[in-house]
């Protein structure tokens, strides 16, 4: 178990589910940005299904950073799909932490939600880089 992903056109998914730890994200995200040029807007669905993983901050905040790093030269928009409440809190809080990265970041109960929400700049015709200022919503 843990993080397997799909990719399919601009979109990413990613299965998150049984155990796994930061490091671990860290890698698969790493293995994801290595598949792409810098130029491709990427958009990232993280799917939790259930999933065993409950960080404390101090690794919410490892992840924003690491997401920040992986991520620093390419357009990115990560949503983050869940069913359990801590998650929804968790994403609520590296949420915020992204944001202290230039990285867009948001968490969703309904799918739906989250795939408009990716689409979002797109759909205006904006470019987003992390460590650039945020285009206009």
């Amino acid at each position: 178990m843990g993080l397997t992903y799909s990719i399919e056109r601009e979109l990413i998914t990613v299965i998150a589910e049984g155990s796994f730890g930061v490091g671990d994200v860290h890698a698969a995200f790493a293995r994801i940005r290595s598949e792409f040029s810098s130029s491709v807007p990427l958009q990232i669905l993280i799917v939790d299904q259930a999933s065993e993983f409950e960080p404390n901050r101090e690794e919410v905040q490892e992840l924003a950073r690491g997401w920040g790093e992986i991520f620093r030269d390419v357009p990115v928009r990560i949503a983050l799909l869940v069913e359990r409440d801590i998650h929804y809190g968790l994403g609520r809080m590296a949420s915020v932490y992204a944001e202290q990265h230039d990285l867009p970041f948001d968490v969703f109960r309904h799918s739906l939600d989250a795939m408009q929400w990716l689409a979002k700049d797109e759909a205006a015709g904006h470019a987003y880089h992390p460590g650039s200022a945020r285009p206009p919503c």
